[in-house]
């Protein structure tokens, strides 16, 4: 599992330039022109907004890590699954294929209102925009860290298959740092970045996606194939009882 970890910041790292600053890059801007719309403020001053906005944004997707890791325990325990890993990393690791595939735009589209409810959130989103200081705007990331994106549902579905409520925490936090330094640089000035490097860098996260899922499919199939010898132990002590 370790092994995953830099895979996952680097598809935050990688998919933050390319897919968050497109999708969440205009909510960035607009709160740093509102907080920064008085006088010139000094370099610190400048950027602890935008280090408070990604705790709260980070905050958020650890607490949906913890979320989809419950989730998957509870998968397993209230329904009696056989191997619940093994079958939970298949069903992620494809739903994580299927998400690569569709952002890099080698297969068509459900619809074109991707993400249900993505319009409305928006709209809320803008209201609280029309608020935001420099106090409030940790509560600002953790609003808008719920924004339904689908690197973001990629990143869940495989915290969903991790070992633990821990384990899933812990890969939803990893992928969130990995988005920070895109969302810093949106926040405090990231039109250098073209819309061209940013479609190659997203590319890229795309496919470490697939990639990624097709590990983690092949990890359950293993799983599922060849129980684990503490579970035949298990079976072993209670038919010696």
């Amino acid at each position: 599992m370790l092994i995953d970890y830099p895979a996952i910041f680097l598809i935050g790292f990688l998919g933050g330039f390319g897919h968050c600053i497109g999708m969440c890059g205009g909510f960035v801007m607009a709160y740093s022109i509102k907080l920064n719309s008085g006088p010139p403020s000094p370099p610190k001053a400048l950027i602890t907004p935008h280090l408070l906005y990604n705790m709260g944004r980070i905050s958020t997707y650890t607490l949906l890590g913890l979320l989809f890791g419950l989730a998957g325990e509870i998968l397993g325990i209230r329904l009696g699954i056989i191997n619940y890993q093994g079958a939970l990393q298949v069903i992620a690791g494809l739903l994580m294929v299927w998400m690569g595939l569709d952002f890099g735009g080698w297969i068509p589209p459900l619809s074109a209102n991707y993400f249900p409810g993505y319009n409305r959130f928006k709209q809320l989103a803008g209201s609280l925009l029309n608020r935001v200081n420099r106090k409030n705007v940790f509560v600002l990331g953790v609003i808008l860290g719920f924004i339904p994106c689908g690197l973001v549902y990629a990143a869940g579905a495989k915290a969903a298959a991790a070992e633990s409520v821990l384990g899933g925490m812990l890969t939803m936090l990893i992928f969130g740092l990995g988005t920070i330094p895109a969302m810093v640089l949106a926040g405090i000035g990231a039109s250098f970045l073209t819309a061209k490097f940013r479609q190659r860098l997203f590319r890229i996260a795309t496919v470490l996606v697939i990639l990624m899922g097709a590990m983690t499919v092949y990890r359950g199939i293993h799983h599922l194939t060849h129980p684990q010898p503490t579970q035949q132990h298990g079976v072993g002590a209670q038919s010696n009882h």
